[in-house]
């Protein structure tokens, strides 16, 4: 039987209701505290459906920019093949289908090179562009006998390791003669995942030194929490030392390279702030307009009520002391819903397209907050990059 006018008519209304229900949502700030806020509506960046230049090129990870030597800017749209969108500014950038990293898919673990996504990059003078790299080991993409479950996540071994490019960010290579930057003490164990180092924070820089956070997950017992570690030498793959409590002194070492049971045992780098930050580590800035570092990442907070999930902000003087997190935008995330028909979202960061650092570390008085849609659920490939613009409270 054929619905009158009436009938369509709240269709549309409810399913216009259902589909609202699903996007992220700005959270209220509280009066008088430090704070981040939403001022305009969605925008897309990059829309999988019409901008894609393959089928997985897709926003795998926060978005990270930089401006090339002759001004122009650089977004990375990152996953297993790492492309770019260029151009004079964020206003006018075109996906460049010229891949700028492809993956090795090398299936020695103790070669930390299968599959690879550009994480992080940073730009300096002369063409150069140092990066880190989220590398993952799946097992479950190998022979049977590699990982007997087959399971993504059980077969899963991360390393964060180093690549460069010397032509501007056109084309980056690893690091030679090793690239291995950050891991666990423990070589791979079939079936015993997810374990190993994550998906490295933008890069800022303070003092003379380079910063990153990044998420470690322990073996055998799985805690997660997230790590800081600098580096005075983007070079040199070697020289990062993680925060350790007492300063920057923590040393990654190599279990494949390295039976050293006591260097081994005191290279698993300590949470920073856990009760602050929780798991936070997906983009830092430095905001000129608060004179504090802003961390923005994926979170919940169990102490809140009602506790809201998506993205939340912390601030801080020092990189290693939090403020408590507080929410930004209410957001599904992909662990909420087993739906496949609902959107979710992953991977926030914070942009100044007015910033006056070639890396974008430096946020002001307004910037973008950028984070990827996934619209068919996490298991999609149709997903895209959106912002919302947000300006920064002060306290009273």
């Amino acid at each position: 039987m054929k619905r009158g006018l009436i009938g369509v008519f709240l269709a549309l209304i409810a399913t216009s209701a259902i589909a609202d229900a699903h996007l992220p949502r700005p959270v209220a700030q509280k009066a008088g505290q430090m704070g981040i806020t939403v001022t305009g509506p969605l925008e897309v960046v990059f829309d999988w459906s019409e901008d894609r230049c393959e089928r997985y090129n897709i926003p795998d990870l926060p978005a990270r920019a930089f401006r090339d030597d002759a001004g122009q800017v650089n977004l990375l749209i990152s996953h297993t093949t790492t492309y770019r969108m260029t151009g004079a500014d964020f206003d006018a950038l075109a996906v460049d289908c010229r891949p700028v990293m492809t993956s090795r898919y090398d299936s020695d673990p103790a070669n930390f090179a299968q599959n690879e996504w550009l994480a992080a990059v940073y730009a300096v003078d002369g063409g150069q562009v140092f990066g880190l790299v989220h590398n993952e080991h799946q097992g479950n993409t190998l022979v049977s006998a590699a990982c007997p479950s087959a399971d993504y996540f059980k077969c899963w071994y991360n390393t964060i390791t180093a690549a460069q490019s010397v032509d501007g960010g056109a084309e980056f290579a690893p690091v030679q003669p090793t690239h291995r930057v950050a891991g666990i003490e423990k070589p791979y164990v079939p079936d015993a995942g997810v374990f190993g180092a994550f998906s490295p924070s933008n890069i800022i820089a303070r003092d003379g030194y380079y910063y990153a956070f990044f998420k470690l997950q322990t073996y055998p017992l799985g805690f997660q929490h997230v790590c800081l570690m600098r580096t005075d030498d983007l070079g040199d793959p070697t020289a990062w030392r993680f925060w350790d409590r007492l300063g920057f002194d923590g040393v990654f070492v190599d279990p494949y390279r390295s039976d050293d049971a006591r260097a081994l045992s005191t290279s698993v780098c300590p949470a920073v702030a856990i009760d602050q930050i929780a798991e936070m580590y997906e983009g830092v800035s430095w905001n000129t307009a608060l004179q504090k570092y802003v961390l923005i990442g994926t979170s919940s907070d169990p102490a809140n009520d009602p506790n809201i999930f998506g993205f939340y902000a912390a601030f801080s003087d020092d990189l290693v002391t939090w403020t408590r997190r507080m929410p930004v935008i209410e957001a599904r995330l992909p662990w909420r819903t087993d739906d496949p028909n609902v959107p979710v979202y992953l991977y926030p960061t914070l942009i100044d397209h007015d910033s006056p650092s070639r890396n974008f570390e430096t946020t002001g008085a307004t910037a973008y907050l950028y984070f990827t849609r996934l619209n068919n659920g996490q298991a999609g490939l149709d997903r895209d990059l959106v912002r919302f613009p947000v300006a920064f409270l002060a306290a009273d």
